[in-house]
């Protein structure tokens, strides 16, 4: 059938619900797939522990471990939990989803930096102090990212990268069998995961929400949001443990940003600088300064505009004595209108040429007879004694 096919791939596109493109943050229903997304990173950080612990010795494994903590994960954040219909729920879990894939990210790096170590022993080293300084780095890259969480700037990120290089250039010492899939840890090391894996899901999710603008196209700003919280959470995972309590300073910096931060700023335009003219040549300027206020009587006014010398009469040079001595017969004080209109149409001539062509003396000249005549008249009487004449010649010839 012509056209089906068509028509349902239309039906099966997503559509776009109106409602995913505006965040409401006033909805209390939103932030439960805050609590969700904590809970599954919490779940994965749970499941790394247990798998290394129920294996017996010699079978722990860093891939089962890796499969375990992705299954888990994938399951709790497969849907958002809903109560209600949130506005703009959509788009706020589109980036939550991804702190799954982080936060496994950043086991599989830990584990790699001790797979080929054979040393199981620690031992200090001036590696420590390279890594802990990238790490500080990025906590200011943290900070940074909360104070302005919704600026459209990259330093935050680019600052993150450049200390993840020298992380990767020069990483801390390996220690062998040691690592968060494949190590059987002590009660205190598994506490320091969960704390970790808390509060790394928490700074995300806070980065992601404060980094949500309030309108927003659906599946458009993921990326950017991921980015950005990405690099502002990022240093949790190889701080020192006393160095956690500033991812809460960071979390509220980054909400009290948020909280005063003005959805519709008014767009405010820097008013135009004006300055005095100081062109010597700016005779509109300097005219219309000293403009008089206009006459009630609408006779005067008019005799007053008569009288006034016209915008660029000066910029010609001439002043009114040579004006006198050119035509003595017009006067200042000449109230007639025939010599007004005269004297303005002499302003005109004087202003359109240097040397004004010689006039005719004045005087009212004699009204001239207009004649019309009607062109189809004419044609119409020569046309008819041109036919009378051609009869007479036809009659003539006939008689001969």
């Amino acid at each position: 059938m012509k056209g089906a096919r068509p028509r349902k791939i239309i039906c099966q596109m997503h559509q776009v619900d109106v409602e995913d493109t505006v965040v409401d943050f006033n909805d209390a229903s939103l932030y439960l797939p805050l609590a969700q997304t904590v809970f599954s990173i919490c779940v994965c950080a749970s499941v790394s522990v247990l798998s290394c612990w129920l294996s017996p010795n010699g079978a722990v494994s860093a891939v089962r471990t890796l499969a375990l903590c992705s299954a888990a994960g994938g399951m709790l954040m497969r849907r958002p939990v809903r109560i209600g219909k949130a506005h703009g729920i959509t788009v706020v879990f589109s980036a939550l989803q991804l702190s799954i894939p982080l936060y496994l990210g950043t086991l599989v790096v830990e584990q790699l930096v001790h797979t080929c170590s054979i040393d199981s022993s620690h031992a200090p080293s001036w590696r420590h102090v390279v890594f802990h300084t990238a790490v500080f780095a990025m906590v200011c890259s943290g900070f940074m990212r909360a104070r302005f969480p919704l600026q459209d700037t990259d330093r935050p990120f680019i600052i993150t990268v450049l200390a993840l290089m020298v992380i990767a250039i020069t990483p801390p010492p390996a220690i062998a069998l040691v690592g968060p899939l494949c190590q059987s840890a002590s009660l205190w090391d598994a506490s320091d995961r969960l704390v970790r894996a808390f509060c790394f899901g928490i700074l995300y999710c806070v980065t992601v929400y404060t980094s949500t603008r309030t309108k927003c196209t659906n599946y458009s700003n993921t990326s950017i949001v991921f980015f950005r919280s990405a690099s502002a959470c990022l240093w949790v995972s190889g701080a020192l443990v006393w160095w956690l309590p500033l991812a809460a300073a960071q979390c509220a910096i980054m909400m009290h940003a948020r909280a005063t931060y003005t959805t519709n700023p008014s767009k405010e335009y820097s008013k135009i600088s004006s300055s005095v003219s100081t062109d010597d040549d700016d005779v509109e300027a300097n005219i219309y300064k000293n403009l008089e206020t206009p006459l009630d009587d609408p006779v005067e006014e008019q005799a007053r505009l008569f009288k006034n010398v016209p915008i660029y009469a000066e910029s010609a040079n001439f002043n009114s004595e040579k004006v006198s001595e050119t035509r003595p017969e017009i006067s200042a004080n000449e109230d007639s209108e025939n010599g007004l209109l005269d004297n303005l149409n002499f302003y005109k001539d004087i202003a359109s040429s240097e040397s004004p062509a010689p006039r005719e003396p004045m005087g009212k000249l004699p009204f001239q007879k207009l004649v019309f005549t009607d062109d189809s008249q004419k044609n119409t009487s020569n046309s008819f004694s041109d036919s009378v004449a051609k009869a007479i010649a036809i009659e003539n010839a006939s008689s001969k």
